[in-house]
C-alpha cells in the first residue's frame, strides 16, 4: 500500500473517487493469477478524518493536525491551524530562475523602492536554467537582469554560469533548478520553501512545504521574508493491491492527477 497527499483546495468537493488500476495499461491483463493474496483493483480517495488517538502530553501541539498544519503552524507562530484558514507564513527559502526572476524583481523594486534591500541574502536562491544557454538577445537579457540584480543585493546561493564554450569551467552552475535545490541543500525538512516555478512543489518529497507562487507574492516574499497561505486541506490516496513491474510511480501519480478529485 502506498499512500500520499494533495494540497488542492478543490478536493472538497469530490469527497470519494475510485481509480482502475486497469486504466494504466489497456494492452495488459492485470496479473492476479501469480498473487499470494486476493486484492481490489482500485485506487480510493478519502478526505481525512481526525484521528482518535488523545493528543499529546507534552509539547506545544495539543490537538491533531496533518504534516502541512504542522508545517504552517510553526512558521506562522501558531499552535493550531485548520484547513481554509488564512495565514502570514515566514518563508525559510525563496527561489526565482530566469524565465520568472526578473518579474518577480521588478515587482519588488517598484513595490520597495529601486534601493532597497532583500530581507536576507541568504535565503533567496537564484538559478538561471531555462534560457541559459541560448543565444537570442531577449532571453539573454532575462539572465543579465538576474546577474545585476544579485550582485547589487550580494546573493550568497546564485549559480550562474559564465563560460558557454567549456561546461566544466563553470563550477557554479548546477543545472535545472529543482534538481539543485536538493543537491546543494536547500531542501529541508520542516520548513516552507517558495519558488516561481510550478514545479517546487517536488520538494516537498524532503518533508517541507513548498508550493509555486507568482511574481507578485515573489516580490514581496524578497522585501518581507512572509507570504499570505490558506492552509490546504488533505486527501489521502490508498493504492490497495500488487503493482506490476510495467507500472511506475510516474504513471500512478499521472492517473490520479488525471482523475476528478483533483
Amino acid at each position: 500500500m502506498a499512500c500520499f497527499s494533495t494540497s488542492s483546495t478543490s478536493l472538497l468537493n469530490n469527497m470519494r473517487n475510485v481509480v482502475s488500476l486497469s486504466d494504466f495499461s489497456p494492452l495488459y491483463q492485470f496479473p492476479t493469477q501469480n498473487l499470494g493474496r486476493r486484492f481490489s483493483k482500485k485506487i480510493v480517495s478519502v478526505i481525512t478524518q481526525p484521528s482518535a488517538r488523545m493528543p499529546a502530553t507534552t509539547g506545544s501541539v495539543k490537538s491533531w493536525m496533518t504534516m502541512t498544519e504542522k508545517l504552517l503552524a510553526k512558521t506562522s507562530e501558531k499552535l493550531h491551524v485548520v484547513p481554509g484558514e488564512n495565514l502570514w507564513v515566514n518563508v525559510d527559502v525563496l527561489m526565482t530562475n530566469d524565465i520568472t526572476g526578473p518579474g518577480a524583481i521588478g515587482v519588488f523594486k517598484r513595490e520597495f523602492g529601486e534601493n532597497a534591500k532583500v530581507w536576507d541574502r541568504e535565503k533567496v536562491v537564484v538559478i538561471p536554467d531555462h534560457y541559459i544557454f541560448t543565444a537570442d538577445e531577449r532571453a539573454n537579457r532575462n539572465v543579465d537582469t538576474l546577474r545585476d540584480f544579485c550582485d547589487e543585493q550580494n546573493i550568497k546561493y546564485f549559480y550562474d554560469i559564465k563560460d558557454l564554450g567549456n561546461f566544466q569551467a563553470n563550477p557554479d552552475y548546477k543545472g535545472v533548478c529543482h534538481v539543485a535545490l536538493a543537491q546543494e541543500g536547500h531542501c529541508r525538512p520542516g520548513e516552507v520553501l517558495v519558488g516561481t516555478d510550478s514545479h517546487t512543489c517536488t520538494a516537498g518529497a524532503f518533508g517541507q512545504f513548498a508550493s509555486g507562487i507568482g511574481n507578485t507574492d515573489a516580490g514581496f516574499v524578497l522585501g518581507t521574508g512572509k507570504i499570505l497561505l490558506k492552509v490546504p486541506p488533505t486527501i489521502r490516496f490508498v493504492l490497495d493491491g500488487e503493482i506490476p513491474s510495467y507500472i511506475l510511480a510516474k504513471d500512478l501519480i499521472l492517473q490520479v492527477s488525471s482523475s476528478d478529485s483533483l
